[in-house]
């Protein structure tokens, strides 16, 4: 049994439905009973008779029934909007508030609420929402990121031609529903009839128990960001002679750098480790490559993030001397933009081709056929007249083989950058003047950060990125 993402509606293709669909935080269940529950919970959601495209905002973490929620308002033509419970009741309510939805699907108490005012409130389209995910806005404003079936029927096809993944796929969620990098577990377990092992917050702290669910449920397939995977890769535990059936490693939403992936190779010699980038605004991803020990020999610097995806073309605005330029990206795969807000989608959505196009914000370059990333807009910064990239500042640190990780983030004064601050973690100790000495040797002097800073690990937003307010908030406690 699978879900069909172009019926929206579950369709018999294996006989055996005792297979597991799914183990969450609190239960497991089979596909059979994946889908009874579904049903019965659709059946629920009709007796509010909502209008299709109705947005219904989903509360919770890694419960069984957060999964049953999605699927029964994907079923049902309701827009689901997935907010985890990494974030405070504050922004729950204010974008309950934002798209006026009359339902809310509690999955931690199991209850549901409903405001009978909202319910004449409906946004259908001929290519229905299927998620609306809450990304963070520059104006302090949660911005709605708005994703149709047909984008999701792309990203589904690019995992079925490129990926490779089958029923046979055991997907290893870590990362909360409200960020869109589990769509590739999500879409990958629902389309291929594969299994889907959820991880809530407090087991990924015990990498103990982490290790011993991996190898229970023979995960094969780990979705993170790469700086998630990093602490684990200290451990002498987790390996391929330990955890056998990992085999592949596949990373979205941040650089993942060539000592990382080294890492990871070394540790699970035959596995493969895939590169992945993109934006929520283009559904999860849009380009790929698997990083093999050749890749990162020939391009150690900066690893690719691959090959741009068919059906999808990457145009370069503004390029400069060295061919680097905005990344603009175009095709099916794009959002229909934010939810009502015109004047961003008017930024950053153009009307300029036959399919939809967004701009990312990010930097990037051609090699080779593939692309690589170069920074964010507010990783490019001016300090002293000099233009610097902060991210070619933490690949010279991290080429130390004393040194695991690193992050330089700018320290303003208003918006005037006064230094540089660099943060690293060791694997021994190490002599700061020393490092500063060897640093100056490869990189310019007003690129030399003004003070480095050793943690033991870095702080991690909810989407468990690098959080970068944190850091400046331990460096002025310092």
């Amino acid at each position: 049994m699978r879900f069909d993402l172009e019926l929206l509606d579950f369709v018999d293709c294996d006989k055996d439905l005792n297979k597991l669909a799914l183990s969450a935080s609190d239960r497991d269940l089979t596909w059979d009973e994946f889908k009874n529950e579904v049903d019965a919970f659709k059946s629920e959601i009709l007796k509010y008779n909502l209008p299709k495209g109705h947005p219904v905002v989903i509360y919770g973490h890694k419960e069984a029934k957060f999964l049953v929620s999605i699927v029964a308002c994907m079923s049902l033509g309701l827009p689901y909007i997935p907010v985890d419970t990494i974030y405070p009741k504050e922004r729950l309510q204010k974008i309950i508030n934002i798209v006026n939805s009359a339902l809310l699907i509690d999955t931690i108490d199991d209850t549901l609420g409903f405001n009978k005012k909202n319910i004449n409130t409906t946004y259908y389209l001929d290519d229905p929402i299927i998620y609306i995910i809450f990304t963070s806005g520059s104006t302090g404003e949660p911005k709605g990121v708005q994703i149709t079936q047909n984008s999701i029927l792309d990203f589904n096809k690019w995992l079925d031609t490129d990926f490779k993944f089958s029923n046979d796929s055991v997907f290893m969620n870590q990362a909360p529903f409200s960020f869109d990098l589990s769509v590739y577990e999500l879409i990958g377990f629902l389309s291929f009839g594969g299994t889907i092992v959820l991880n809530s917050r407090e087991l990924l702290e015990n990498h103990i128990e982490f290790f011993e669910r991996l190898k229970k449920y023979s995960c094969n397939t780990w979705v993170s960001t790469p700086s998630f995977i990093s602490k684990y890769l200290l451990s002498s535990e987790f390996t391929s002679n330990d955890i056998k059936s990992l085999q592949t490693f596949l990373f979205c939403g941040e650089v993942l750098p060539a000592t990382t992936a080294k890492r990871i190779l070394n540790s699970f010699p035959s596995s493969k480790v895939l590169n992945t980038y993109g934006p929520t605004e283009a559904t999860v991803a849009i380009t790929l490559i698997d990083i093999t020990p050749a890749v990162i020999e020939k391009y150690s610097k900066s690893l690719p993030v691959g090959y741009v995806k068919e059906n999808t073309v990457i145009n370069l605005l503004d390029k400069d001397s060295e061919n680097v330029g905005e990344i603009e990206i175009v095709g099916d795969n794009v959002s229909i933009g934010y939810f009502k807000n015109e004047e961003l989608n008017a930024q950053k959505f153009q009307a300029k081709y036959e399919k939809k196009s967004f701009r990312t914000g990010d930097f990037g370059y051609f090699e080779d056929d593939m692309l690589f990333f170069a920074n964010r807009k507010d990783e490019l910064i001016k300090l002293h007249g000099f233009r610097i990239e902060l991210g070619e500042i933490d690949k010279e640190f991290t080429n130390n083989k004393n040194i695991n990780e690193s992050i330089t983030i700018p320290l303003k004064r208003g918006t005037e950058v006064v230094k540089l601050i660099t943060f690293i973690i060791t694997n021994t100790h190490i002599d700061i003047e020393e490092l500063k000495k060897e640093i100056s040797q490869i990189l310019p002097y007003y690129m030399i950060p003004s003070d480095i800073i050793v943690l033991d690990k870095f702080p991690y937003n909810t989407n468990h990125k690098i959080d970068k307010n944190q850091l400046i908030e331990i460096y002025r406690g310092l």
